[in-house]
């Protein structure tokens, strides 16, 4: 059985590539292994972060565990153990757990959902395993080199990401903001927003540390391969099923039918979208000042950073990056 490991940033479309990939012939899809969704990924989390920092080589017990069950297949046990655990992970409410996650410890019947988590297991009959997941961004290196899965890289314009990570109110978590910051500080010697900051400047701060980290990571990788959400907008099936068989995966009706089926009107969690509306959805969802925020603190960031600082966007003509990235408004 071999693997294929899909990673991106929150937002950037991976859910959509995802089960898009997961559903072609003989392959296991595995959503988030490493998510909101997971009790032994929370259990992870209180330990290492919602973003776990792991460079190869570190030793890191539950992270072996839960990354060795999702590229083997990635079906949860369901052991009496496991079942428990996941009853009471899926009682616990979500502020509970956001303020578990925010402290590193859990108490309760989250704390118990934690103990008992358990790996997930092979998934009988699949010949590839597609997993997909946004939380891994600087641990990416340390999964490819203990289980050295195929990796897509999912990228998106951020302009249409930190939209929605405005309008979801992602980044609220002190204590992740701390680490990336720590951790940007380390690696660029690059410095958070100062506190008084609007909230939009420490989104695209968090966004710029982990595609960054991203790209830098794919940069060290030559067989990795990388897709744009916005070009798959684009005669969807035909570039999908290139994508597939550049990948190895099976091409066949399942796929096909999850693809179409799912070009219509959705909402925020779920995948089905008006493709042809994806590319520009920025243009609606940000104004001027929103955009010169975004502008000016991804310039920081060499690998996203748009190709101008100043003036407003273009109301008709995206471009690239001179680093092939997700396109970016031009001034």
């Amino acid at each position: 059985m071999s693997a294929l490991l899909i990673v991106g940033v929150p937002r950037s479309g991976t859910t959509w590539i995802g089960r898009t990939l997961g559903a072609t012939d003989e392959a296991a899809y595995v959503n988030e292994p490493d998510g909101f969704r997971d009790p032994l990924a929370f259990r992870t989390m209180l330990a290492l972060g919602e973003n776990p920092i792991l460079e190869p080589g570190a030793d890191s017990p539950d992270a072996e565990r839960l990354w060795a069950g999702a590229l083997a297949g990635g079906r949860t046990a369901g052991t009496a153990r496991d079942r428990v655990a996941r009853l009471l992970f899926e009682r616990t409410p979500l502020d509970d757990l956001r303020a578990a996650r925010a402290r590193g410890r859990a108490t309760g019947r989250a704390g118990l959902a934690a103990k008992l988590a358990v790996a997930r297991v092979p998934e009988p009959g699949a010949t590839r395993v597609v997993v997909k997941s946004v939380q891994s961004a600087l641990a990416v290196e340390w999964i490819v080199d203990r289980f050295r899965p195929q990796v897509l890289l999912v990228e998106r314009n951020p302009f249409n990401v930190l939209a929605s990570w405005a309008e979801l109110g992602y980044v609220r978590n002190p204590r992740e903001t701390a680490a990336i910051a720590a951790f940007a500080r380390r690696r660029w010697d690059l410095e958070a927003p100062d506190a008084d900051a609007p909230h939009l400047a420490l989104q695209a701060f968090l966004f710029g540390v982990l595609s960054s980290a991203l790209r830098e990571s794919a940069a060290h990788h030559s067989d990795w391969v990388r897709t744009r959400h916005e070009d798959l907008c684009v005669d969807t099936v035909p570039r999908f099923r290139a994508l597939a068989a550049e990948l190895g995966l099976l091409w066949g009706e399942r796929a096909e039918h999850f693809v179409t089926d799912s070009d219509q009107d959705g909402t925020p969690y779920r995948t089905q979208r008006r493709t042809e509306d994806q590319p520009d959805r920025w243009r609606e969802r940000l104004d001027a000042e929103q955009v010169g925020i975004i502008r000016e603190t991804l310039a920081r960031f060499p690998q996203v950073a748009p190709p101008k600082i100043s003036g407003a966007p273009s109301p008709d003509r995206d471009r690239t990056t001179s680093a092939g990235g997700p396109p970016v408004p031009e001034s």
